[in-house]
């Protein structure tokens, strides 16, 4: 008599015990005399049993056959239509991927991975093509709570949903799996429709929201470009009056962009979010609107200008403030408050030696600041009726030397560290564009 463990051939048992037959016959086995029933393992013919009564409990409709089960034949019928995506299911059972794969095969493309360490390597090559995710916590090489972690700290759990299929029911397992952002937790044994059911109604929760934000996200950019149209049109206004072309204008927008990437990297010293930054930018189109109450003879004049002339264009700071104070109800508004205090400021000088409020250091607002520095070193490059432009070089130099006033030491290290870059974008564009 041989003794039988889980890794003994049923054929050898046969061989030696012709009257287990029956026995094998009940839990699947086909035929007595094929290579293949006859060449599998006790362990496999168990599992492949326990597949095939797992069908049958769950689709008590439909006869269960070794065939129907490895295509995965099981009736759509009767769910609603969508388009096929695809579902990556993760666990180190084999049959559990079976399973799971035979329940949602007819109407989702299947991936399988493993272990935690497939399942990213999964999302590093299909990302978003993923639809949602079924995770198992217990598994080798790496767990689901482990993939959880890594997806957080990519971000991929903001996209991907993940279901969390597992027989761990302990309160702190099943919290646990929430905190680090699961939409839903089925334990096992488990019910084929309600896990269908879960899968279809996750996914579509997820697209509605993915259609919503892009909607919300479409509504702001129309928004803000509304908002940059219009600055635009103000800008051009008093550019045209100004003599110019335009560019001027586009020009300390890429500028002020540069200085403020640059400064933020540098240091924490002053509040400037994301938000703020973008407000600054767009805001720095206004700030020479004041020059429409110039008048052109002043504005265009191609000799140096006389004190009383230069005091009137000095005016130009004031009056663009007082214009946007004058707004109403959106004075308030940050873009205004943040336009007001570059059309005022942002001649003043580091030294305080500049207008209209002689202003020093930093009681000049940071916006103004910056919008100062790259409206001179747009002014120094530039054509003027006045001038002929200097060169990129030529213009930092000055700026450093203080032939143009004082600035922040912090901004001349940043105009210093950016040169190169405000010479390609803003010189070298000029003379594609010329």
């Amino acid at each position: 008599m041989i003794e039988i463990t889980k890794d003994t051939i049923i054929g050898d048992i046969l061989d030696v015990a012709p009257q287990t037959a029956p026995i094998f016959l009940s839990i699947g086995m086909h035929c007595l005399g094929c290579p293949s029933s006859r060449g599998e393992t006790v362990e496999q013919a168990v599992s492949r049993a326990d597949k095939l009564m797992y069908q049958a409990k769950n689709h008590k409709n439909m006869v269960v056959t070794e065939d129907n089960a490895r295509d995965g034949a099981l009736s759509a019928a009767g769910r609603e239509g969508h388009s096929r995506q695809s579902i990556l299911i993760v666990d180190d059972s084999e049959m559990n991927r079976a399973i799971l794969a035979e329940i949602l095969g007819s109407d989702y493309n299947i991936l399988e991975a493993t272990n935690g360490k497939e399942c990213l390597a999964m999302l590093e090559q299909y990302g978003t093509g993923i639809a949602l995710i079924l995770l198992d916590i217990v598994m080798p090489v790496m767990d689901g709570f482990a993939v959880l972690s890594e997806m957080n700290r990519s971000h991929w759990i903001e996209d991907i949903p993940v279901i969390m299929i597992s027989s761990e029911d302990a309160d702190t397992v099943v919290r646990r799996a929430y905190e680090l952002g699961v939409s839903d937790y089925v334990s096992r044994p488990f019910d084929a429709g309600i896990v269908y059911r879960r899968v279809f109604n996750t996914i579509k929760l997820y697209a509605k929201q993915r259609r919503l934000a892009s909607l919300v996200t479409s509504q702001i950019k129309e928004k803000e470009k509304n908002t940059q149209m219009m600055i635009s049109i103000l800008s051009e206004v008093v550019e045209f009056r100004n003599g110019e072309s335009g560019q001027h204008v586009l020009h300390i927008g890429t500028l002020t962009q540069r200085l403020l990437e640059r400064l933020t990297q540098k240091t924490d010293k002053y509040d400037l979010p994301p938000e703020t930054q973008e407000l600054i930018v767009m805001a720095s189109a206004l700030h020479d609107i004041g020059k429409v109450a110039i008048d052109d003879k002043i504005l265009n004049k191609p000799g140096r200008l006389t004190p009383e002339e230069f005091d009137l264009m000095k005016t130009h700071t004031v009056v663009g403030a007082n214009m946007l104070d004058r707004l109403g109800r959106y004075k308030n508004e940050a873009l205004v408050k943040t336009a007001h205090d570059i059309c005022r400021w942002h001649h003043e000088r580091w030294d305080g030696r500049g207008y209209p409020d002689g202003l020093a250091g930093d009681d000049i607002p940071i916006s103004a600041q910056i919008v100062s520095m790259a409206d001179v070193y747009d002014a120094l490059v530039s054509k003027r009726v006045y001038k002929a432009a200097y060169s990129p070089d030529t213009a930092v130099q000055m700026i450093l030397h203080g032939d143009c006033g004082q600035f922040n030491p912090l901004l001349l290290e940043c105009l210093v560290d950016i040169q190169d870059v405000l010479k390609a974008e803003i010189v070298g564009r000029e003379n594609e564009e010329g």
